[in-house]
């Protein structure tokens, strides 16, 4: 009988630790959601960020092709170039959105010679492909509508083609 009490502590032990580990890895993700998010009732700013994720502050380049940004827009720079993305209406919200994404050189010269397609993506979970392809508007000015399908943390590459060369840059929102 004491060995059976004894099995039974021990499987209660065990389950109530599985129960632990899950609630702390539950705990860690909503906690690492809600900071992406900018914490409670907020949503995170539209962001110029690397490839990995990391904040890309602008740079002397990005600011004085395009000064201060109002909210809704990020840009960073890329190679030879500076790309703006701004956002309309924002803050975003679920549903259809506008893109407008700015191509100029270091000078603030307009680059008209680039197709650039959207991948619309949320790091934290898998999604189906969202790519819009952008339209050619003028003046280095590139526009479609794309949808956000839900709320959460959204990453958005940017995919510039220049005759056999591709870039990307990447920014960061939360809705």
């Amino acid at each position: 009988m004491a060995k059976k009490t004894g099995l039974i502590a021990g499987l209660i032990a065990v389950v109530i630790l599985v129960v632990l580990a899950v609630l702390a890895v539950f705990v860690m993700s909503m906690r690492r959601s809600h900071m992406m998010m900018g914490g409670a009732g907020s949503q995170l700013e539209l962001v110029a960020v690397s490839a990995d994720g990391t904040q890309i502050p602008p740079s002397a380049d990005v600011i004085s092709v395009t000064g201060d940004l109002p909210k809704g827009a990020a840009a960073q720079k890329s190679g030879d170039m500076i790309v703006k993305l701004a956002l309309n209406p924002y803050p975003p919200s679920v549903g259809q959105g506008e893109f407008d994404v700015t191509l100029t050189d270091l000078n603030g010269q307009a680059i008209d010679d680039a197709s650039i397609s959207l991948d619309m993506t949320m790091p934290s979970m898998r999604m189906p492909p969202n790519q819009p392809v952008m339209e050619f508007v003028s003046n280095g000015q590139y526009h479609v509508e794309a949808y956000y399908t839900m709320r959460g943390w959204w990453r958005i590459e940017v995919i510039i083609t220049r005759g056999s060369e591709n870039q990307s840059v990447f920014f960061d929102l939360g809705l």
